[in-house]
């Protein structure tokens, strides 16, 4: 059965997802984000938002999240745990662009979908892959959701993002790997837009280094097997199965 098979689409209500505005000038709003986080923010468009993550110096991910426009705001949809970390690593920049940072009272739908199907009004595509995509839907008031579409929310968006490849971390796994062994550098770092925290490590590993540890994901029969590997984020379950994101040497998941 290939990862694919396991994907659950449809519509999936985003309770654990907060939602962070960052408030000012457009342009010193998208220079803000520039300096700081991976991915390559003056690509941001309506109805195109990225996946991305912010590093420390030395490279290290701190948090991942996605950056989508909403109505000519910038958004940051952020895990609620990792929240606080975004906001004390961001705050100390913020000022220097007089933007501000706040929470806002929106709430997230998340779809995932067949290629190139027909998205909402607002909806924005975060991860365009060969069998899927992955979109999201801010919303102030959840009627902008279409009464018709049958809701997934028992169903784990965490999961289909790990069967796409998108390891997320968590807060226990904040400031230990950098995006190469997470296998972010693929879908959440920009090499093209010049600097970022923790850029110069970073590319440095993408042109001269050597990958000695990469993370994929495993499938597992039952929950011992589990123990036997280091685990990204969570390890969940869905059709009988245990789906893991584990680091490892990188030969080893050559299967």
């Amino acid at each position: 059965m290939k990862n694919i098979d396991y994907l659950t689409f449809g519509a999936h209500q985003l309770g654990q997802l907060k939602a962070l505005h960052l408030e000012g000038d457009f342009d010193s709003v998208i220079n803000l984000l520039q300096g700081q986080v991976t991915s390559d923010c003056g690509k941001l468009a309506d109805g195109e938002g990225q996946p991305s993550a912010l590093c420390d110096e030395k490279g290290y991910v701190l948090c991942n999240f996605d950056i989508l426009l909403h109505k000519n705001l910038v958004l940051i949809a952020i895990d609620d745990e990792l929240e606080s970390i975004f906001l004390n690593e961001m705050g100390k920049f913020a000022p220097f662009y007089k933007v501000a940072i706040k929470p806002i009272d929106i709430t997230f739908t998340g779809w995932i979908r067949k290629p190139h199907e027909d998205m909402l009004p607002n909806e924005q595509l975060i991860i365009m892959a060969d069998d899927a995509q992955v979109s999201l839907l801010a919303s102030f008031n959840n009627k902008e959701i279409v009464e018709n579409i049958e809701d997934t929310a028992s169903m784990s968006w965490s999961l289909n993002r790990k069967l796409l490849e998108d390891h997320i971390i968590q807060k226990k796994d904040s400031c230990k790997f950098r995006p190469h062994e997470l296998m972010q550098h693929i879908s959440r770092v920009s090499f093209s837009k010049g600097c970022f925290r923790g850029q110069e490590i970073i590319a440095r590993m993408e042109y001269l280094g050597k990958q000695k540890k990469q993370t994929a994901l495993v499938v597992h029969a039952s929950k011992e097997e589990v123990q036997k590997f280091e685990i990204i984020g969570q390890t969940l379950s869905g059709n009988g199965k245990y789906f893991s994101s584990c680091l490892g040497p990188k030969d080893f998941f050559n299967f």
